[in-house]
């Protein structure tokens, strides 16, 4: 007996182990591989029909678990002539499985995500009311479940940012930078929080890369810009802003900027 026809056998004798797990794709894959061997093989007169008498005893099972005929109302029958049909019903059966097993995964993910949203509205909600503790007990929480999420880290850091508490934001930026350490959203956001904190040399090195990563983001030469202003640093300011608006001319806010920094030049 050859090799094909010995592990189609095995894989049929364990589709009732399968069946009392739940494993219903699985056994149907297993039934849908042994009859395709069994069309193909040429056996002896009495391997056909030990063959044929296993693939029948595999057939009942499958008709008569209760998820199988939940998704899968017609009735699996295996007659002398007739196995092409029966091997396209199983291929049906099959596909419909796993069309359920995708469908399930997406109504999975939506969950996830919606969960996801829930918690960190109720951070934002702590932090609103200045309560830092429990909004961090809800993003470890969050880093528990999805410690591989780059967005939801950003997300937080965000929330961090807008309740202004800088040095947390920057925690998790350290975090998402492990996930991502070429995304320019992450020294955009750490330029932003170390200017917050006043360390300007280190904010002016993170807007500097964000520059570096996406030259053509007039936002990001705004923000340095911003930071030069705050440096005094005019001609770097005029700079800047001369940038932004040669990437989007109707800049309003960087050429209000371009004209303060003229300004400050011009009185020196």
């Amino acid at each position: 007996m050859s090799h094909e026809i010995t592990k189609a056998r095995k894989n049929l004798n364990n589709v009732a182990s399968m069946l009392k797990q739940d494993k219903i794709l699985p056994a149907a894959t297993a039934f849908n591989e042994g009859l395709s061997t069994y069309l193909r093989s040429k056996l002896l007169q009495n391997e056909k029909k030990e063959f044929a008498d296993l693939l029948d005893k595999t057939l009942y099972l499958l008709n008569n678990h209760p998820k199988i005929r939940e998704v899968f109302p017609i009735l699996l029958t295996m007659e002398p002539g007739k196995e092409k049909e029966l091997l396209e019903n199983i291929r049906e059966l099959i596909q419909t499985l796993q069309n359920q097993m995708t469908d399930s995964a997406r109504l999975s993910h939506e969950d996830l995500e919606k969960e996801k949203k829930e918690l960190l509205n109720k951070a934002k909600a702590h932090l609103d009311d200045h309560d830092v503790t429990k909004a961090e007990a809800i993003f470890r929480k969050l880093m528990r479940n999805h410690d591989k999420d780059f967005d939801l880290k950003i997300n937080i850091v965000d929330l961090l940012i807008e309740a202004q508490e800088y040095q947390k934001a920057i925690d998790y930026l350290k975090l998402a930078y492990k996930d991502n350490p070429k995304s320019v959203h992450i020294y955009n956001r750490l330029g932003m929080a170390l200017r917050k904190l006043g360390k300007y040399e280190d904010s002016e090195k993170a807007y500097k890369q964000a520059v570096k990563i996406s030259p053509r983001d007039e936002y990001l030469h705004f923000n340095l810009g911003r930071l030069y202003i705050e440096m005094q640093q005019w001609v770097n300011a005029m700079d800047s802003a001369e940038k932004a608006i040669k990437i989007n001319p109707d800049f309003k806010q960087a050429k209000k900027m371009l004209k303060f920094s003229q300004g400050k030049v011009g009185n020196k």
